[in-house]
């Protein structure tokens, strides 16, 4: 694994986080700006980097090779939402913020990291293998992870039971993201590319998301006191569930039945990454104070320079 590789995407992400943070301090991207690149990105780029992820693929393999794969992805956030469902209760957590805390658990930056991480530690082959992942990532943090945002913003406005009764309609189902993640989908099991121009569209949109999440994160975390910003001790303990436990449990779930060891490295390592940057943005758009999972996303991206090597060494 070339770990300066990986060592310098780190830094990177953490010199845009503070560029963000620099341009709130100086009043230039304040809280009315990350609202509006909040919804650019959410409603444009990430769609176009999803179907990027498949229109661009050079040779996708078979259905079935793709349906396997799909089938350890899927499964695997299954795991990871359990146990985001679980840590919270032990931990005893406010129900506004409960929410916040799933969506931290059960999903990981496996797209902007992911991708040159993987394809660091196992070469050019993982980086299929990580495109997979990323459409169940997408389909789910914009379904299930949603769910989660929407119920922290019930619970902080009091409503009773923390939004447990809260109306799951059909029009959850239909924004962009998820839109474009099933468009995807079928895109990937039908083998359809469509003309090279729509690929190139679609990646030169999604090229937005990565640096735009980052300014986002870096702006949210200039309203907080530095103090607050490091003195949260839980999110400490579940950056330790969300680096280490979780993607431990993965592992030892899945290394009975999954004999690809390419197969099984990448779900262990994708399960692994910080936290997703699309969440702090979900917070903005569902009216959510974002600095919880803005911190988060800050702690995790911190501690994973540590923690994807020590997994890469112990389980890969």
């Amino acid at each position: 694994m070339d770990f300066f590789y990986v060592f310098g995407k780190m830094i990177e992400l953490f010199l845009i986080i503070l560029i963000g943070y620099i341009a709130c301090k100086c009043g230039t991207f304040g809280k009315e700006a990350r609202l509006h690149v909040t919804r650019m990105v959410l409603n444009i780029a990430i769609p176009g980097i999803t179907l990027a992820s498949v229109l661009t693929q050079d040779d996708l393999p078979g259905t079935m090779e793709i349906l396997g794969l799909f089938a350890v992805a899927f499964s695997s956030y299954a795991v990871l939402i359990a146990g985001a469902y679980v840590v919270p209760k032990l931990l005893r957590v406010k129900a506004a913020e409960e929410g916040i805390y799933r969506f931290m658990l059960a999903f990981a930056n496996v797209g902007f990291i992911g991708y040159p991480v993987t394809q660091a530690i196992f070469g050019d082959k993982a980086v299929f293998y990580t495109c997979v992942f990323n459409l169940p990532f997408n389909f789910l943090a914009f379904s299930i992870g949603v769910i989660f945002i929407q119920k922290s913003a019930a619970s902080a406005e009091g409503q009773e039971g923390g939004g447990a009764g809260m109306a799951i309609t059909y029009r959850m189902f239909l924004t962009p993201c998820l839109i474009a993640s099933v468009f995807a989908i079928v895109l990937a099991l039908t083998g359809w590319k469509g003309p090279a121009l729509l690929g190139d569209i679609c990646t030169m949109l999604g090229n937005i998301t990565t640096p735009a999440a980052l300014l986002v994160i870096g702006s949210s975390l200039a309203d907080m006191p530095v103090g607050e910003m490091f003195g949260n001790w839980k999110a400490y303990v579940f950056a330790l569930f969300r680096l280490l436990v979780l993607p431990a449990v993965v592992y030892f779930i899945y290394r009975g039945f999954v004999t690809d060891k390419l197969l099984l490295g990448v779900c262990v390592i994708l399960s692994a990454m910080p936290v997703a940057t699309n969440g702090t943005m979900l917070c903005l758009q569902y009216g959510v104070d974002e600095k919880l999972m803005a911190q988060g996303t800050f702690i995790t991206t911190l501690a994973s320079l540590v923690t994807i090597p020590m997994l890469a060494m112990l389980f890969v």
